[in-house]
């Protein structure tokens, strides 16, 4: 009889089996993944992919120089020569003076110690990367906006959200807050610290959206997919963060807050965050005692970086010209910056105040530069346009606004009349002697860039309660083209809503909001939209233009609502909205038909809520 035997299997065979089992079922899973996320992709390509957004983002409405005149509808100005030479011949300073030092050495200058070498033809030079990818798109902050829409029902739907978070009194998305949209170029894709599954993706459109909670967030556009981790800085987060113009993977962010260091000191800092490591590379700041106002010295403006070299303006009242000497090795992966000399601008005028009392000058810069040729224009705290030349870093002329001014400024050329304007828009906290108590004005202006003479200046009532409350217009204006090239439209907090008794005679004033369209030539008011309570805008106007130049106004507001209007039709035309349950300080930026933007954790009766970033698509 034949002996039965017993097999018996070690505990670690078990193991095996059951590793075995999980790695299958893992494959199964992600196979499955995989297929969701292409048919997902193919889904929202086939609905519209943004591919109307051409390799220029102003084609359709103004591109190029051309000649004056109309073509199907659509009004196309001339640019100014790339050839000629243009000089600022503005002289007059209003009594600010300048001065220069390089890192912390005693010495202050009158000028740079050497020529700076930082200079721009137009804006067309800044990047040929594809998307937003610094605040208002390019050097002259003219534009939230990349490409064209293709645009029939005149309406709007989120197409995905994402929750963020909070980091101590500050949740969501602030102010300027304005998100980048990129897509990288496909040498620098394989690089980048995206998941692998967008790397292989046609068509793919990076956000990248820094929070008040202290992370930066990285979404695919079309899918709402989060393509990295979050990118923890740990401090709150409000402007809007610029890229590499190069196409080279490296981002600039400011902290919006000061914080205490190892030593107990109050410091803020601007990082450099390598986009292949997903890591802080570089900081820069902490407290600058160059600066008068040396104890806030947070940044909330976006940089430009021209010839390799960062210009980063700060709260303080310092503009920081740092060389980064970037190395990018795409075949390695690896990038790198090693900075060299701060070169430090700064200045001063009458009523200048270094401890921020009410009734008198701030200094700060809380705008975002623009520049033309070898000449940058900032507006700053106590409410002066400067003009700096890069080369040299003198001021060469400064204008008085009439309030603190965080719009920044916002540059065109005029080819017809050879001439580069500024449009500034100041806020104002000042009682107007004209007025009833709690109002004063904010002041908008048409200056010409390179005389510093005021081309035109327009008023608007505002609320300023006891003096110490900012309203205006802290949204940056938009510069129309396309069918609106006629217009300056801008957005309003605080807005005096006239209260009108029987007689009807103006008694009062309410608090609201105001859209308001200028007309370019003489600042006389096309039209104008008013809304009472908290739907007003800190937010700056996006505009989408058709291939036409058929302008879409995107207008949000403190209470929450996401406005479309066909600004081409009057603008009094109120085409769609959406209520998003939460105050929205940021402001859009758009990709074709899509655009996101973020709210705060706030309600509009200042209740807390969940913030939210949101893709919107214009259909």
């Amino acid at each position: 009889m034949r002996r039965k035997t017993r097999r018996t299997f070690q505990p670690r065979f078990f193991l095996f089996l059951a590793l075995s089992i999980a790695l299958l079922v893992g494959i199964v899973l992600l196979s499955s993944a995989g297929v969701d996320y292409y048919q997902e992709r193919k889904k929202q390509s086939e609905l519209d992919l943004p591919v109307a957004a051409s390799a220029s983002p102003e084609a359709g409405p103004e591109s190029g120089t051309g000649t004056e005149g109309q073509t199907g509808g659509v009004v196309r100005k001339t640019r100014l020569s790339k050839d000629q030479p243009y000089v600022v011949t503005g002289s007059d300073k209003d009594g600010l003076e300048s001065s220069v030092r390089v890192n912390n050495e005693d010495k202050v200058r009158e000028q740079a110690p050497r020529e700076m070498g930082l200079s721009l033809i137009n804006k067309d030079v800044y990047t040929e990367m594809t998307g937003v990818i610094t605040f208002g798109s390019n050097p002259y902050r003219d534009s939230f906006a990349f490409g064209t829409a293709t645009i029939t029902l005149k309406s709007m739907q989120i197409t995905w959200q994402s929750i963020v978070g909070k980091l101590g009194d500050y949740a969501g998305t602030s102010w300027t807050g304005q998100p980048l949209l990129v897509k990288w170029k496909p040498e620098v894709l394989p690089t980048l610290g995206v998941s692998d599954i967008y790397k292989a993706t046609e068509d793919f459109i990076e956000v990248i959206y820094p929070s008040a909670d202290g992370n930066i967030y990285f979404f695919d556009l079309l899918t709402g997919g989060q393509t990295r981790q979050p990118i923890p800085v740990g401090v709150s987060l409000f402007g809007t963060a610029t890229l590499d113009p190069d196409g080279r993977p490296m981002l600039y962010v400011g902290a919006g807050l000061m914080k205490k260091n190892a030593r107990g000191t109050e410091v803020s800092y601007y990082y450099a965050v390598n986009l292949i490591t997903n890591q802080v590379e570089y900081e820069f700041g902490g407290r600058d005692y160059f600066a008068y106002r040396n104890k806030w010295n947070a940044f909330d403006a976006c940089p430009l970086i021209v010839n390799d070299t960062l210009i980063q303006p700060s709260e303080g009242g310092i503009i920081y010209f740092v060389s980064l000497r970037t190395k990018y090795d795409p075949e390695q992966g690896t990038i790198s910056i090693t900075p060299g000399d701060r070169v430090k601008y700064r200045y001063t005028g009458p009523n200048y105040n270094a401890n921020d009392n009410t009734g008198k000058k701030w200094y700060g810069f809380e705008s975002s530069p623009a520049i033309f040729r070898n000449y940058l224009f900032i507006t700053d705290n106590g409410g002066h346009l400067q003009c700096i030349d890069t080369n040299t870093l003198k001021l060469l002329y400064a204008v008085d606004l009439g309030g603190d001014t965080d719009a920044s400024p916002v540059l065109e050329e005029d080819g017809a009349a050879g001439a580069l304007f500024v449009y500034t828009a100041s806020q104002t906290n000042v009682q107007a002697a004209d007025l009833p108590a709690g109002w004063g004005y904010a002041t908008m202006k048409k200056i010409n860039a390179l005389t510093g003479q005021v081309v035109w200046s327009k008023d608007r009532i505002s609320y300023v309660g006891n003096g110490s409350y900012k309203s205006g217009c802290r949204s940056t204006p938009h510069v129309g083209r396309g069918n609106i090239s006629n217009l300056l439209i801008c957005a309003f907090s605080g807005a005096g809503i006239p209260v009108v008794d029987e007689s009807g005679a103006v008694s009062s004033y309410t608090y609201g909001g105001r859209l308001v369209a200028f007309d370019k030539s003489d600042g006389t008011v096309v039209w104008s939209i008013e809304t009472e309570g908290s739907a007003d805008y800190v937010s700056s106007p996006l505009v989408i233009y058709t291939d036409r130049g058929d302008a879409y106004l995107v207008a949000c507001d403190r209470s929450g609502h996401v406005n479309l209007y066909d600004a081409s039709s009057g603008g009094m035309a109120l085409c769609s909205f959406l209520d998003l349950g939460a105050r929205i300080d940021s402001t859009p930026a758009a990709f074709g038909n899509y655009f996101v933007v973020g709210t705060t954790g706030k309600a509009p009766d200042g209740t807390e809520t969940t913030p939210t970033i949101y893709c919107i698509k214009v259909e």
